[in-house]
């Protein structure tokens, strides 16, 4: 009795004296195809595991070695309905970083964050990692959650083996809004303009923004001069007198245009200069009607 005892007491120790890691975490990488060759492209997904709801996510996707060269990012299918960092490929430093924020929170299996389009440039085997990757829990504190991180290693063979091939893209970005803000702290206090799109087939590609006082369906005769920009984006135009075009463009070249109306036609000074002009044609109309009466008189 004694001996099972000592056991038990010894046991008990061992195992409670463990360190125990919870976690409730994991962000991996899916892979399609499995097989790939030289000239291949290959999709990888990242993907989001977690036992309770979270609701924000950040970290930095990294290409190991020169092996797979990054195409293009897509996040039309995330879970992610707000990005702080968009993922954006940085070829200089083989990176992606990224950050978003999901309201309500996220709990299951295979959440997509966003995917990955990558040509394969050399035979071996090439590896992506996620470092410094954070998941918050989605419990008003944002607590951390501990975030096991699954790198992936993929085999180039030295002939094509065909690839993963893109579908057919030929539906534009879905509608979107723009927000008017100004904020004392941002943007030396200037009004600025936040939108997002989303493309759930081949990805929104970029924005561009142009300022005019031209109505749209004067744009065929007075041709605007996009310019590409981001979000939040500050205005030109600071007295709100022009209409703010956005126009989201995906992978294949479909765009979708949103505007933002003027808060009003007229300058203060145009305002008093039209107001001087009606004043001086009253006037004049006045006295030429008071001279043909005269007249009549």
């Amino acid at each position: 009795m004694n001996t099972k005892r000592h056991i038990f007491i010894f046991v008990s120790i061992l195992f409670f004296s463990l360190p125990i890691t919870v976690s409730a975490a994991s962000i991996s990488f899916e892979v399609s195809p499995k097989q790939v060759g030289v000239g291949d492209v290959v999709r990888v997904d990242v993907l989001l595991e977690s036992a309770i709801p979270t609701n924000a996510f950040s970290g930095t996707v990294f290409f190991k070695n020169s092996s797979l060269e990054p195409i293009a990012t897509h996040d039309g299918n995330s879970l992610v309905s707000m990005w702080v960092t968009r993922p954006v490929i940085d070829k200089e430093n083989s990176s992606i970083q990224f950050a978003g924020i999901t309201p309500g929170g996220f709990s299951g299996n295979k959440g997509m964050l966003f995917s990955i389009l990558l040509r394969a440039t050399k035979a071996g085997t090439a590896s992506i990692s996620l470092k410094e990757a954070q998941v918050l829990r989605n419990d008003g504190s944002g607590g951390e959650e501990y975030v096991l991180m699954k790198p992936l290693t993929l085999s180039i063979d030295s002939k094509s083996l065909g690839g993963y091939t893109e579908v057919s893209d030929t539906t534009p970005p879905e509608p979107f809004s723009l927000y008017l803000g100004t904020d004392s702290q941002l943007f030396d206090g200037q009004k600025y303009v936040v939108f997002t799109a989303v493309d759930k087939m081949s990805g929104v590609d970029h924005y561009a923004v142009v300022e005019s006082r031209f109505p749209r369906f004067l744009f065929q005769l007075f041709k605007p001069v996009w310019h590409t920009a981001s979000s939040p984006y500050t205005l030109s135009d600071q007295r709100l007198v022009s209409s703010i075009y956005v126009k989201a463009v995906d992978r294949a070249g479909n765009e979708q245009v949103s505007i933002y109306p003027p808060s009003s036609l007229l300058t203060a000074y145009e305002s008093r200069v039209a107001l001087g002009i009606l004043v001086a044609v009253a006037f004049l109309l006045q006295k030429r009607m008071w001279r043909k009466s005269r007249k009549n008189s």
